[in-house]
């Protein structure tokens, strides 16, 4: 049989295929770096020693957003609501903007966008803030709402757009683009890597 060879060769590459497709790669790695937050309940936090042992969904937000921040609470209510077995899953909103969202100021935007205990909301001081951000190269750059106010508590944020699937063992393995990912598409992965 000259074509055993051949049949072989394809089948391993079908096999390395499926397990690549069905195992998502590591993307960043904290090597056993943690970042000191706290929560809305001004508890402190150790990110990500904390959530070690369970699956996370993990976004970005900040609470004077006035357009995109919303819609990713929104969708991570939807994949949430859309898994038929949340055991073992947490969701996490990182504040970009610690300055103004105190612990008081996140639980508010919790109740507001009634999220269940399954959700953490996280914030700190801003140079802790600032390093986990870059660790996961997240851009968060303050802009003025315009050149006429000279209040410094008035900005927005020009800011990434990013959920990731953090594993048990605290590794990042998917992003997606927060604001337009289907939920079923995080969903499948979350089952994977689960």
């Amino acid at each position: 049989m000259k074509n055993r060879p051949i049949v072989f060769m394809l089948l391993a590459g079908l096999f390395c295929l499926a397990t690549a497709c069905s195992n998502p790669d590591v993307i960043p790695n904290f090597e056993d770096t943690n970042f000191s937050l706290v929560n809305e309940d001004g508890s402190a936090v150790n990110f990500p020693e904390d959530f070690k042992g369970q699956t996370s969904v993990i976004t970005f937000i900040f609470t004077h957003c006035p357009d995109v921040c919303p819609v990713i609470t929104a969708n991570m209510k939807n994949i949430q609501s859309q898994l038929a077995d949340t055991t073992g899953i947490q969701f996490i909103e990182i504040s970009f903007d610690p300055e103004r969202d105190t612990p008081s100021v996140l639980a508010k935007y919790k109740k507001l966008y009634k999220l269940n205990e399954q959700f953490s909301l996280l914030t700190g001081q801003p140079a802790e803030v600032d390093s986990l951000l870059s660790k996961l190269e997240i851009t968060a750059i303050k802009t003025r709402v315009d050149s006429l106010h000279r209040d410094s508590s008035e900005y927005a944020m020009k800011h990434s757009n990013t959920i990731y699937i953090m594993d048990e063992e605290g590794r990042i393995r998917k992003e997606y683009p927060a604001n337009v990912v289907p939920p079923e598409n995080v969903i499948e992965d979350l089952q994977k890597i689960r």
